[in-house]
């Protein structure tokens, strides 16, 4: 078998290494006994192949699949950086450990930008080599990972690409999957920023000719009250003023398909009844009219509310609740499925890539973001690690280039007074002692990110539609603030 490139491997060397996960090395050094020793060291462990030169190195590669090159900077065909530029040139994919006679910080910085994936300094210890092939072989498994989750996936639809191997997005994944070819109403649960919208896409991509079925999503919390009940089920001409023609509402849209209902908890109790009925019926009335038009779809919905604790305060209806929830699945938050961080970083790095120059991040900062607690989830991930592709100057992404407001959460890392529990007295009640707790509890959260809800809203761990509830229970003022921005208004917000 002959390889010109990379890029023109063959299928048979795919498939086989697909079959067999080994990682193999090739070790390029014109010292004949080192090459030896080393094969002797690692030859238990690894497939090893050697080479005197970088030609020699590069026709190995040629018919060989080669997962990590062991490259010595002084080669009797190539000095300094030019062998490392040319075999990422043609083999961009294949790490390459770069060894050197003398650690020189400046050219250590300059390999690592050129594509090196680590260095050593000789003489070192064998333990040190199998350390970073390790490291680089588990890199590589979760890349293989990645590519297997993504070929599973609807390609021409980058909005359905849901990333993770994690234990539990995996499971959601397998529950996903049963759904197909049952019209069956599915309920999807999960904090703010999860991907609910992208789960419900997935979920009907997975249909037959999904391309040719429609998809309509709806974000009810973005729309105004006197407008939601027009956009689902649309209006006839002069059915109120600016009716200037006749609306097709998002429910006859779908016929054929599915219909997305992201925040579903926020509609009005007369509006779920109608919803209902619809459910039902699959029949609609366009506001202003009389005509009854059939319509065939399923109901995707979403809400990052508890909806059990809605209907026990009869806040929203129990048989609309069960006729949603035939299918319930859960999105993970980012926090409970750390172990996809590094796929989401290194997939949002390439997303965010400028002049095709990804850039890369040290294993310090990886660790840094693994451990943050992400109450924004993947949503907040995506922004911070687009912050640091556009602010870091150099290609290497640091510990220090990562922004303090991302990691600090509400409050930007300022220390502000806990407020404590309210004084007791003989004379307060239950409720009312619970009430004070409350207010003191949200004022205090309010203070800390200055004001702006949304912030508010994720540190607490609530919907928004909830603490607006809670807001306006408890009587508390909005403070100098917004939900995003400062304009005061309600934005959308996507799942």
């Amino acid at each position: 078998m002959t390889l010109a490139n990379e890029s023109g491997q063959s299928s048979n060397i795919n498939k086989l290494r697909r079959k067999n996960m080994a990682y193999n090395i090739l070790c390029i050094d014109d010292d004949a006994d080192y090459l030896f020793n080393l094969k002797s060291d690692l030859k238990k462990m690894y497939t090893v192949f050697s080479g005197g030169s970088l030609n020699e190195g590069l026709d190995i590669m040629k018919n060989e699949y080669i997962d990590g090159v062991l490259l010595d900077v002084g080669l009797p065909d190539s000095v300094g950086l030019d062998g490392l530029k040319k075999l990422k040139n043609q083999y961009p994919s294949v790490d390459v450990i770069m060894v050197t006679g003398e650690k020189d910080p400046k050219f250590i910085v300059n390999s690592v930008r050129e594509g090196a994936s680590d260095y050593l300094t000789k003489p070192y210890d064998t333990d040190e080599l199998v350390a970073i092939l390790e490291k680089l072989q588990a890199i590589k498994s979760m890349r293989d990972r990645h590519d297997a989750l993504i070929a599973n996936l609807n390609p021409e639809d980058t909005r359905c690409r849901l990333l993770g191997s994690s234990p539990a997005f995996r499971e959601l994944l397998t529950q996903a999957t049963r759904v197909k070819g049952h019209n069956a109403n599915v309920l999807i649960l999960g904090e703010s920023g999860t991907g609910k919208e992208l789960l419900a896409r997935y979920l009907h991509s997975l249909e037959e000719n999904s391309t040719r079925r429609p998809f309509i999503a709806v974000n009810c919390a973005a729309i105004p009250e006197s407008l939601i009940e027009s956009e689902l089920f649309g209006h006839e001409k002069g059915s109120f003023t600016g009716a200037i023609g006749r609306k097709i509402g998002k429910f006859e849209l779908a016929n054929g398909g599915d219909i997305f209902l992201d925040e579903i908890s926020t509609l009005k109790p007369d509006l779920q009844a109608k919803i209902l009925r619809v459910l039902q019926e699959k029949e609609i009335v366009r506001v202003g009219g009389n005509q009854t038009v059939h319509t065939d779809f399923r109901v995707i919905a979403a809400t990052n509310d508890d909806v059990s604790t809605l209907v026990e305060r009869g806040q929203f209806r129990m048989d609309l609740y069960h006729r949603l929830r035939v299918v319930q699945l859960v999105m993970p938050p980012l926090r409970e499925r750390k172990e996809d961080v590094p796929m989401l970083v290194a997939y949002f790095l390439e997303k965010y890539s400028k002049d095709g120059r990804i850039k890369k991040i040290t294993t310090n900062a990886l660790s840094r973001l693994q451990n943050y607690s992400w109450p924004g989830n993947v949503r907040e991930l995506e922004n911070v690690v687009h912050s640091v592709a556009i602010l870091t100057p150099s290609d290497i992404i640091e510990e220090k280039n990562l922004p303090h407001w991302a990691l600090n959460g509400c409050g930007n890392g300022k220390k502000t007074a806990s407020p404590g529990l309210p004084e007791l007295t003989i004379t307060a009640t239950y409720r009312e002692y619970i009430r004070r707790a409350e207010r003191s509890y949200i004022e205090y959260i309010l203070t800390l990110c200055e004001g702006d809800r949304s912030k508010a809203a994720v540190a607490m761990d609530v919907g928004r539609t909830t603490l607006y509830a809670k807001l306006k229970e408890l009587e508390i003022g909005m403070l100098s603030g917004s939900d995003n921005g400062g304009n005061g208004s309600r934005p959308a917000q996507a799942s």
